[in-house]
């Protein structure tokens, strides 16, 4: 499944631009896994996120809403996600949920050097990614 996610998370970071980066995870039976990055920064947040089960990509998939983290260094709810944010030299995250089918949703989380770099329209465009994400996820026969 990476072979076409990951590509398609390098093309998601490029056209939402800000500096941004991009990952996948995805909830399955209630277990969390990342399961593509368009790099070795985004990854290395999720992976955080997956192994404290806390972070904005939870949140996202709990309440199947966006999460915005416009200054990660004022966010208290996660500090292990905060730590691995900080630790690569991110500033700002987001996190966009799409729901698959069958209980099974994945969440888009997106990642900028910047503070509070997105506007509507980069927020709109990493939704079409998600939903994209989601319809390969699906096409793969999960939910």
């Amino acid at each position: 499944m990476t072979d076409r996610l990951e590509p398609l998370l390098r093309e998601a970071a490029a056209r939402i631009g800000t500096e941004s980066s991009c990952s996948v995870i995805l909830r399955l039976d209630g277990t969390l896994s990342r399961v593509a990055s368009s790099d070795e920064r985004a990854a290395a947040c999720d992976d955080a996120e997956v192994a404290e089960r806390a972070g904005p990509c939870v949140l996202a998939l709990d309440q199947l809403s966006g999460v915005l983290v416009p200054d990660a260094a004022d966010e208290r709810r996660w500090p292990g996600w905060v730590q691995a944010v900080q630790e690569v030299g991110f500033r700002s995250g987001a996190a966009l949920p799409a729901y698959v089918g069958g209980g099974v949703a994945v969440a888009l989380n997106l990642y900028s050097d910047r503070l509070d770099p997105w506007d509507a329209d980069a927020l709109v465009t990493g939704d079409r990614y998600a939903q994209e994400v989601a319809e390969i996820i699906r096409a793969r026969g999960l939910g």
